[in-house]
């Protein structure tokens, strides 16, 4: 790539980067602007159209060389390094993946009958503006056609924080590192250079903004400062937009001054819903799926349940009894579907199911136990995940504001033999707590 190209895309452009890896890109390039050559562990890179698949090439009649790895009709959608914007492939390729290669791939996933869901896996420090929040708001406009998730694996900062706020549910890891709601500029002037090495250079422009942030001089203040402008301004959009799509308040997300969030932090600010192992990815995504198909039946079986009945010709008087029968079945189903829905509800959102998310979903879709006795066995038990220390003065008001997740499937039937140990465990603390017997289904 010629080193004017790769000037115009990373000096005087607002870029969505990891502040870390802003450093080192930087500090790569600085000596020249320029790569001879391009190089892996592997050795040299061909540059053969052959060894590359372009995105305005893809044909969806191409069951065989789908542009996702498909596993228990989960569709994997790697995005990884830097982010950029028309980058014409639709995985990621040397070190960078396409704006325009995430978007057609969830495309194609949506499309695809063997495909139940999707899960992003984001490895990125970030990348361009250009094309970022307008793939995250189309990922975000997608939602609901089928589940879409994202793990931070281990990292989803910038330009991968606004991909990652798209997904309807989002995973991360205890080493991952999420966030960095912010905007970097770079500016790299060789006026003092030119001047040690005698070079005068003399730009003849019209329009007094046509040479604003040139390479050959310092930035005049009134330059610095439009720059600066416009980078408070790009950063105001991103906070919102990533508030909008996960339920944050803007303000919220602007308060975290583009920190960077590991693990169980990245919960407590709301911008990660659930802490998991990243070998567990694909077993967790497939029990929210399986969970979410389960609330939406329920839902639609209640509005169905509900609806007024049509109103029916005169009758005979064994008739009439009959449809007062049936209507007053209709309703004790809806007013039984309503309570139970209420008692899940209660147990999940009790202060102490905080730090025993799984113990709390067990007694909710594995047992009738009533919310009282939940609370009294979440309060007797010790089994859960020890909550992090949330980041100075972000914890109350971002907690406040987030949404509650969606609710990880119902366990598998045949648990393990730690799983059973565990579940001894929940059951002790149930005795131990009311002093009776639990109920399971």
């Amino acid at each position: 790539m010629h080193n004017h190209n790769i000037a115009a895309r990373v000096l005087n452009q607002a870029l969505l980067l990891e502040p870390g890896y802003a450093r080192v890109f930087l500090g790569a390039l600085a000596p020249k602007l320029g790569v001879t050559s391009l190089r892996d562990e592997s050795g040299l890179i061909e540059s053969q159209e052959k060894l590359r698949m372009r995105a305005d090439s893809f044909e969806t009649d191409r069951p065989r060389n789908r542009p996702y790895e498909v596993i228990n009709g989960i569709a994997v959608v790697p995005v990884s390094g830097t982010l950029v914007h028309k980058f014409g492939h639709l995985r990621p390729y040397s070190g960078m993946t396409g704006y325009d290669g995430i978007v057609a791939r969830i495309q194609e996933a949506l499309a695809d009958s063997t495909v139940k869901g999707i899960l992003m896996d984001l490895d990125t420090p970030g990348g361009e503006v250009a094309g970022c929040f307008d793939t995250a708001k189309r990922i975000a406009e997608l939602r609901g056609v089928k589940p879409i998730g994202s793990i931070s694996y281990d990292m989803a900062c910038s330009a991968g924080m606004a991909i990652h706020s798209a997904a309807d549910y989002r995973y991360t890891t205890t080493t991952a590192r999420t966030g960095s709601v912010g905007v970097v500029m770079m500016h790299a002037s060789f006026e003092e250079q030119l001047k040690a090495n005698g070079v005068d250079v003399t730009l003849i422009h019209s329009g007094a903004f046509k040479v604003d942030g040139n390479p050959y001089e310092n930035l005049p203040e009134r330059v610095l400062r439009d720059f600066q402008a416009e980078s408070d301004r790009i950063r105001n959009e991103f906070a919102a937009m990533v508030a909008d799509q996960i339920g944050l308040n803007p303000s919220d997300v602007l308060a975290t001054e583009a920190a960077i969030y590991t693990g169980q932090d990245a919960i407590e600010v709301g911008f990660a819903d659930e802490l998991i192992n990243g070998h567990d990815m694909l077993a967790a995504f497939s029990d929210y799926i399986q969970t979410t198909q389960k609330i939406g039946v329920s839902t639609m079986t209640v509005e169905n349940q509900n609806k007024p009945a049509a109103t029916a010709p005169a009758t005979t008087p064994e008739a009439s009894t009959t449809q007062a029968e049936t209507v007053d079945t209709n309703k004790l189903a809806a007013d039984a579907a309503a309570t139970e829905q209420a008692r899940i509800a209660g147990i999940l959102q009790a202060e102490e199911a905080e730090g025993k998310t799984k113990l709390a979903q067990h007694l909710a879709f594995n047992t009738q136990m009533s919310v009282a006795d939940a609370k009294a066995t979440m309060a007797a038990s010790d089994t859960g995940t020890p909550q992090a220390a949330a980041p100075t003065g972000l914890l109350n008001a971002a907690m406040s504001n987030t949404q509650q997740p969606n609710i990880p499937a119902e366990a598998q039937t045949a648990a393990s033999a730690g799983e059973k140990n565990e579940l001894s465990e929940i059951m002790g603390s149930y005795r131990q707590a009311t002093g009776r017997k639990p109920t399971t289904h």
